[in-house]
Parts: structure tokens; C-alpha cells; sequence
């Protein structure tokens, strides 16, 4: 028997008998008004990845009134929709939805499990991490299939930045099931599908909610924070260490408005208080697939390129001429961030000026 006939077996005998198979989708209600953009994602992701291994696809949605979101999931494609619907999973609950998922890994035995790297997202990745036994790969940047001699086929590549952003590590989940992978909002493109055939499948809602620890007496106050469409932005300007301080940053929200486009920044900025962390753009921020990117100042360390390589142009500024991110721009200037970021808004200006007296 090879060593990958032994691993297959050993899945099957830890679920008695039976082969993990499947890639199950957690499809996330945000704000209990709508499909998370990044669910749509992983449900396009999903399907790729079982198509491949002639799979199917779960698509998982606990939500309060959760019937109204079915005809929008069932248009990325997955072959079964699994719903329940409930007062109690208006908001994500950190008891009630790894309970409820608990119950359906073990009815359904996927083989794969993709949630979106979100605050809901990333308790409950590794709480159903512990509970199962399993690998975790946190805000995957990519996501394959492979065949491996020495651990069998059809599995799941997950890669993601490692070792501060410094390099980016392939990451198998050989030995356990589910294979669980969380990604960012923004990483893979959606696709919607149509005329295909989705079994819908209502779940009765089966948690004791007199074994909660923890119950709210009074309704949760939403906290209303900023929030900036980067991901949407067809121009993204954004700016790094380089800029040297925050009166060179905020000259980044007159350019950007300028050219109609939103500001992004590294972390640095967001550490230093430059700007609020809803523009952080990497592997803890967003990810961003602008028509034109502009990066004042930024080095390029993998955490933030791996965030916008998907961009169609990018035009770098930074005086250091080994700055990693001039290996993936398109466009390149060696100068000091702050100084062009002042002259090409003051030519820009006078750009406007001449046109307005032309005409």
C-alpha cells in the first residue's frame, strides 16, 4: 500500500467510513442586508476548485430571513444551498454559528471548507479548527488543486505571505478534514452563473439557546465606522513610509480627487496615525484591483504587493532605486515621494487651469 493510499484511508476512518468530499462555502450575511461581496468570491473559488475534483459545492447561509438571499447565492453557482433561519443568527455568535457548523461538517463531510477573512470569519475558522482536529490557512492569497505522490491526490494549495510578507508560503492539510482556508474580500474575482440547477435545502434551527454563556440583555450597539470603497475604486492612490509625515499623506486626498479615485495606504501610515485603518490596503487590510494604482513612498514589502498585483497599471514614486515594488510597476519614478506628489498636483492644476480658459 503506497503512503497515499494509507492517507486516504486514514480520512475515511476518522469519519467512519465515509470519504470527504465537497467544498463547503460559509456564505456571510453582512449587516444582515446582504451577500458579502468576498462570500460571492469564494463561491465562484469554490466552484472552480470542485469542478476540478468533480465535486460539489455547499453553500452555507445562517441568517435571520435567510430566504431572501437564496436567488443571489444561487447565481454563483453552487449545486446545494443549505439555509436556516432564525432571530438568533441575525448576528454573528460566537457559541451559536461554530455549533451549528460543527453539525453540518459532520452531516455533510466536506472535504474543503472556505469562509471569508472576516471578523465573523476569522472566530470561527479556528474554533471549527480545534473542534475537528484540522489545518487553518488564514488569508489565503491563492487557492489550487494538487496531486502529491506522498500525500495523494485532489489537494487543497493554499498560499499566503509568511515570515513578515517576506516570502510567500505554499501550504498543504494532508492528514485532516476539512481542509479550512479563510480569504480576504477582494482576492478572487466572482463570476455569476446562469440556468444552472442549485437543490435548496431549509435546516431547522436545532440550538439550545438556554446553554449560551454568554447573552445580551440589551441589543448590540452598532458601532458606525468609516468605511472606504477601496475594493470598488477604479484609481487607487496610496501612500507609504516614504511620504516622511502626514501633512505629504493628506496631499494624497487632493490628488485622488483630482483623478476620481480613493487613497490607500501601507501600514505604516496606519500606525502612525496618518489615516484610519479602513485604508490599509494588504494582507490585514484589502485587497484592490484598480485600473490605475499609484504608490507614493512604499517599498513594496509581499503583505501589500500580493494586494495589488491584480491592478492594471501601477506607477511607483520612491527615491530608493531597490524598492521591491518597481518590480511589479509598470511605470517607475526614481524621485522623492513628497517632492512629485507636490509637482504633478500642481500640474495637474494648472493642466485643469489651461483647459477651463481653452474652452
Amino acid at each position: 500500500m503506497t503512503s497515499s493510499q494509507c492517507m486516504e484511508e486514514r480520512h475515511m476512518e476518522k469519519k467512519g467510513g465515509r470519504e470527504s468530499k465537497g467544498v463547503m462555502v460559509f456564505v456571510e450575511i453582512q449587516d444582515h442586508e446582504r451577500v458579502l461581496e468576498g462570500a460571492r468570491e469564494l463561491l465562484t473559488k469554490g466552484r472552480d476548485l470542485a469542478d476540478r475534483l468533480g465535486e460539489q459545492v455547499y453553500a452555507v447561509v445562517l441568517a435571520l430571513e435567510a430566504e431572501k438571499y437564496l436567488a443571489d447565492v444561487k447565481n454563483f453557482g453552487p449545486d446545494f444551498i443549505l439555509y436556516m433561519s432564525h432571530n438568533d443568527l441575525k448576528h454573528y455568535n460566537s457559541e451559536i454559528f461554530p455549533e451549528l457548523f460543527t453539525g453540518l461538517i459532520r452531516e455533510y463531510n466536506p472535504s474543503i471548507l472556505l469562509i471569508p477573512s472576516t471578523e465573523a470569519g476569522s472566530d470561527l475558522a479556528p474554533r471549527l479548527s480545534q473542534r475537528f482536529h484540522t489545518g487553518l490557512t488564514a488569508h489565503c492569497t491563492g487557492l489550487d488543486i494538487i496531486d502529491s505522490e506522498k500525500h495523494g491526490k485532489g489537494l487543497l494549495l493554499m498560499k499566503r505571505p509568511a515570515f513578515s510578507g517576506n516570502m510567500v508560503a505554499s501550504i498543504i492539510c494532508p492528514e485532516s478534514r476539512p481542509q479550512i482556508a479563510t480569504v480576504q474580500p477582494g482576492v478572487f474575482e466572482k463570476a455569476e452563473r446562469t440556468g444552472l440547477h442549485a437543490d435548496v435545502i431549509e435546516l431547522a434551527y436545532s440550538f439550545d439557546s438556554s446553554s449560551l454563556r454568554v447573552v445580551n440583555c440589551e441589543a448590540p450597539r452598532r458601532w458606525d465606522r468609516c468605511t472606504v470603497s477601496l475594493e470598488q475604486a477604479d484609481v487607487v492612490i496610496a501612500g507609504g513610509r516614504g511620504l516622511g509625515a502626514k501633512r505629504n499623506f493628506d496631499r494624497l486626498f487632493e490628488l485622488s480627487q483630482m483623478l476620481g479615485g480613493e487613497v490607500g495606504a501601507t501600514r505604516v501610515p496606519v500606525f502612525n496615525g496618518w489615516c484610519g485603518m479602513e485604508r490599509m490596503i494588504g494582507q490585514t487590510g484589502k485587497t484592490v484591483k484598480p485600473r490605475l494604482y499609484m504608490g507614493f513612498g512604499i517599498s513594496g514589502q509581499i503583505q501589500h504587493t500580493t494586494s495589488i498585483v491584480d491592478a492594471e497599471i501601477i506607477v511607483s514614486v520612491n527615491a530608493d532605486p531597490g524598492a521591491p515594488i518597481f518590480d511589479i510597476s509598470d511605470y517607475v519614478i526614481q524621485e522623492d515621494a513628497a517632492r512629485f506628489l507636490e509637482a504633478l498636483i500642481e500640474r495637474l492644476k494648472k493642466e485643469k487651469l489651461t483647459f477651463a480658459c481653452g474652452m
